[in-house]
């Protein structure tokens, strides 16, 4: 299947669609209390891997990997004619707003407990729209910060639930038990 192991319960992406790319994306936490924490989680899904496409004119079984980096790529000022006057005028330094081909940052975007799968729940506005799905590695943080206003505690709750009352520390174990991800996507296809 797409994510290179042996397919079951997973999609199935069709080799006849070279580029799958993602509309959106939606994440849910299975056993999640919210009468303990934060009823608004947010995470970080990363593509860190190559992005893998099937080439558009190829053979299904041929593919090709890029690195990407996402970088700005800034919008430059108007110039008008005075501009190009001075002796020592240059258009990169002279008329890009932002630092150019900085490395853009990743928002948070925001996840749900679990209450099965609801199409309100997906996230639009996110760097991942337009990004091929299949990429080799993604990383997903978890702040704990977003969990509760101790970070440390919301991330412990978060894997191994509240404390036992009276327990000297001891966990109820209670924590959440599955990590749901969701794409929605569109495709390009090929030969």
């Amino acid at each position: 299947n797409f994510f290179g192991w042996p397919l079951g319960a997973d999609p199935y992406y069709s080799p006849e669609n070279f580029a799958t790319k993602i509309r959106s994306v939606g994440m849910w936490f299975s056993n999640y209390n919210t009468s303990l924490m934060s009823p608004t989680p947010r995470i970080y899904l990363v593509p860190i891997g190559e992005d893998i496409l099937r080439t558009p004119s190829g053979e299904p079984e041929e593919i090709r990997g890029w690195h990407v980096v996402e970088q700005i790529i800034p919008e430059p000022y108007p110039i008008v004619a005075q501009d190009l006057e001075p002796e020592d005028w240059i258009p990169l330094n002279d008329t890009v707003p932002d630092v150019f081909t900085a490395v853009r940052r990743h928002v948070r975007l925001r996840a749900y407990p679990d209450g099965g799968f609801d199409p309100s729940e997906m996230t639009y506005d996110s760097r991942l729209v337009g990004r091929s799905v299949w990429n080799t590695k993604w990383l997903l943080i978890i702040p704990g910060a977003s969990l509760l206003g101790d970070p440390v505690e919301g991330l412990e709750q978060f894997i191994n639930g509240p404390e036992i009352p009276g327990g000297g520390g001891e966990r109820t174990g209670n924590g959440v038990t599955d990590i749901k991800l969701f794409f929605k996507t569109y495709a390009y296809s090929g030969y």
